[in-house]
């Protein structure tokens, strides 16, 4: 499993590469830390070009770099990787330009996992979502303030287009509380049944709660909803995870958002449609992101499988 961690430096981003390094440390899984830098102008581009080639002679901080480093210190934290002396910590000269359009740094988990530190220089939306096409990473993490019709860097329109337009599960980390009590929501799709399974794969090894929830938007479709939930606590059963059912009736994302209140992870597919008037088609996942109060997990399609492929 591949994990894409973006990062602004601000407070709830490092606290989203807390969440996502917790959650690759129990999976065993590849980490890239990725942060964009604001579009230089073209009259600085060149003056920038040939700078880049004498960072690694004078030894000099690659602007940006800094949030990096301090990324890394969060993995490490977690045991994630390993740490060096300061003389070895050759940071700045141990960058490499231009891979795969980025600046890299590779280094190796404590468990033999590839962790790469990435720098790119853009707009967010288009280089997390060139990172991630790239790179063919399984998920995606974006922190977020929480605010409700939220705007900024790493937060509002580009979280939201990231996870409406990433080719991968998005996780959309946000007032990160805990990780123990997850909401697994169900339409009856194809791509709902796999979105319960990888959440529940990840909540199990997390040691989590979980809770399976359908929406029915009318009494006269609650029934098919208590199915829905039957069946997919069936499927759990399978994977000897007990979990508890929930049926609710109303607006799928208002519904989503009112029971999320009493959980810590919102796990959904990114489409799907059933008899249950398509639970998770238009707005309803990006509703949920916006309005919602805690985490939302996104798991889609990727290049003809489902993402977020789970290591035992």
């Amino acid at each position: 499993m591949k994990i894409l961690m973006c990062t602004d430096g601000e407070e709830y981003a490092e606290e989203a590469i807390r969440f996502g390094g917790k959650l690759a440390k129990e999976m065993s899984s590849d980490i890239s830390i990725l942060h964009v830098r604001p579009p230089i102008s073209p009259r600085n581009r060149i003056q920038l070009t040939t700078a880049r080639k004498k960072l690694g002679e004078w030894n000099l901080e690659i602007p940006g770099v800094d949030y990096l480093v301090r990324a890394k210190e969060i993995l490490t934290e977690l045991g994630l990787t390993k740490t060096a002396p300061f003389e070895e910590e050759k940071v700045s000269r141990a960058f490499r330009v231009e891979v795969h359009g980025a600046t890299e740094l590779h280094l190796i988990g404590l468990k033999g996992e590839l962790v790469r530190l990435r720098l790119r220089e853009g707009h967010p939306v288009d280089e997390i979502l060139e990172e991630a096409d790239l790179g063919d990473y399984d998920l995606v993490i974006v922190g977020s303030r929480g605010q409700k019709g939220f705007s900024s860097h790493f937060v509002g329109s580009t979280a939201m287009r990231v996870a409406d337009l990433a080719a991968c599960s998005v996780l959309i980390a946000k007032n990160i509380k805990a990780d123990d009590n997850f909401l697994l929501c169900t339409d009856g799709s194809q791509l709902a049944e796999k979105a319960e399974i990888i959440g529940a794969e990840m909540a199990q090894k997390l040691g989590a709660n979980m809770t399976i929830l359908s929406v029915a938007e009318s009494i006269e479709e609650e029934k098919e909803a208590t199915q829905l939930t039957r069946r997919a606590d069936m499927i759990l059963a399978q994977m000897g995870i007990k979990a508890e059912r929930k049926v609710r009736v109303g607006r799928p994302a208002e519904e989503i958002i009112d029971e999320a209140k009493d959980h810590d992870i919102v796990v959904m597919g990114s489409s799907g449609s059933s008899l249950v008037k398509k639970f998770f088609l238009g707005s309803t996942p990006l509703k949920v992101i916006e309005y919602g109060e805690c985490p939302v997990l996104i798991v889609r399609e990727k290049r003809g499988k489902i993402s977020l492929q789970v290591s035992n």
